[in-house]
């Protein structure tokens, strides 16, 4: 029963906040219309505009974006206990932006922050290097720098930062990871990307980046849980 009347009280809420309330607002008026109306072509019209509007409220619900999500999200494994030379790859998401009322610094956008914690905390686990791949904007490249290193500097991370200022896509992140990955003689591949992103990298990553490293994911950010 408490769960039933949870589910009742979820779904309510869903109604009165964007963009269940839009929901709220157009189904019961397109209703009356189909009813009302005596014109076929009208009610085929509220007819389908009513079955669109309901797809969108399902889709946009929790359980259905977790539940969608869960499909593409990807397990977190163990991590290797081992001195084999080992990067930890962040992949950017969302890129940077002004820090408000600073000379021009900026910070990591919310995705990219998250994504960095996680491969920040491998890295100092395992005691790896760090690369960051990706999100540079074409703005101060020495701002960009500090961003970065500021930001894995906040969980304790003392190494060098490797950085890639040049992808823009997922397919270029891959590119010049397995560059720096040859140049740097690396052997290991941790991947630090959100959970719905990772299957997409690892079919890129399984296309470029050298037979002889291992690729490992380490996801973050699940939608499903």
């Amino acid at each position: 029963m408490e769960s039933l009347i949870f589910i009742l009280y979820k779904f309510a809420g869903g109604l009165v906040t964007p963009p269940g309330c839009f929901f709220a607002l157009l189904f019961p008026s397109l209703l009356w219309g189909f009813f009302k109306t005596g014109e076929r072509a009208i009610k085929k019209l509220n007819l389908f505009l009513l079955f669109l509007i309901a797809t969108m409220y399902f889709l946009f619900m929790p359980l259905t974006a977790a539940m969608l999500m869960g499909v593409l999200e990807v397990e977190r494994p163990i991590l290797p206990d081992d001195d084999l030379p080992t990067v930890v790859a962040v992949l950017a998401g969302g890129g940077t932006h002004p820090i408000p009322g600073s000379a021009g610094e900026l910070e990591l956008a919310e995705q990219s922050y998250q994504r960095l914690a996680e491969g920040v905390k491998i890295a100092n686990a395992g005691r790896w290097a760090l690369l960051y791949s990706g999100a540079y904007d074409e703005g101060d490249i020495e701002a960009y720098k500090r961003s970065i290193q500021r930001s894995a500097s906040e969980w304790g991370f003392q190494g060098e930062v490797l950085l890639d200022a040049v992808s823009r896509t997922t397919w270029e992140n891959l590119t010049e990871i397995a560059k720096i990955v040859n140049e740097r003689g690396f052997e290991r591949v941790v991947l630090s990307t959100t959970a719905y992103h990772m299957r997409r990298v690892l079919w890129m990553a399984r296309k470029q980046i050298p037979d002889n490293a291992e690729i490992v994911p380490r996801p973050s950010g699940w939608r499903s849980a």
